[in-house]
């Protein structure tokens, strides 16, 4: 039962009659981890927050500093060389102070992955090296748990949600092991409304299965900032994945 200074909060979200009452205690009993506080985590933990959802768990090793500030809108000049986590946590208690926030400043680990992750209803992926996100897709195949993975570079953005119990592709039958990514944000540049709209968009498909909406499980959806074009491709499992493919998969 919603309090009444719930009800008001969150009212535009009880106005959509897919959500209404019911779907926002979903959310307000749901734990979201978000793995990376940078251009993507912090639209989304924004989103997140101001929807209501209940718990955050915020996981990142990195401080602020003067570069993020372009496009990583929590943070101010005031917050340079502190802990992102820290600093991200007190600004979502201002736009909510109801959500329950734990801070992680540490890196992902298998140890912290493997602490957190089965706890969690869904993990947003907002790093920005792939070697984590290859460790993050296998605990979530490892505890069956559902995956919003975005990546964003230059002028270009993707995101894709999986889920261990759907028949298609991990993050790794996307990017084999073998394939190797020699640039990110910091040496290829970032254009900084595109990371707010892949960032965006992970907070509303995180939205859309904590109240119970289908999702377009699978499939690539990839931004193109200078055609202003969405492209769509279904990811299939590859039956050589060590994580999700094949009789010999080993995802533990």
């Amino acid at each position: 039962m919603l309090t009444e200074q719930q009800a008001l909060r969150y009212s535009s979200n009880l106005l959509i009659g897919s959500i209404g009452e019911s779907g926002q205690q979903r959310l307000l009993d749901s734990q979201v981890l978000i793995i990376g506080l940078g251009g993507l985590g912090t639209p989304a933990s924004q989103y997140l927050a101001s929807s209501g959802v209940g718990q955050l768990t915020l996981m990142d090793h990195d401080k602020v500093s003067l570069s993020n500030l372009q496009r990583q809108m929590l943070y101010s000049g005031l917050d340079v060389g502190l802990p992102k986590v820290t600093q991200a946590a007190q600004r979502l208690a201002d736009i909510n102070p109801d959500v329950d926030i734990t801070t992680l400043s540490q890196a992902a680990s298998e140890d912290t992955l493997r602490e957190h992750i089965g706890t969690c209803d869904i993990v947003l992926d907002c790093t920005d090296n792939r070697d984590t996100r290859y460790l993050i897709n296998r605990y979530c195949c490892w505890f069956n748990k559902p995956l919003i993975s975005g990546a964003a570079r230059g002028f270009n953005g993707q995101v894709v949600a999986l889920h261990p119990g759907h028949d298609h592709g991990c993050y790794q039958c996307l990017y084999p092991t073998e394939v190797k990514e020699p640039l990110d944000c910091s040496n290829a540049g970032i254009a900084a409304p595109v990371v707010g709209i892949i960032g965006a968009m992970q907070s509303l498909l995180a939205i859309q299965y904590l109240t119970q909406h289908e999702l377009p499980w699978g499939l690539l959806q990839s931004f193109d900032g200078l055609g202003h074009q969405w492209h769509v491709a279904e990811l299939p499992k590859s039956a050589t994945c060590p994580i999700c493919g094949g009789e010999n998969a080993n995802n533990r």
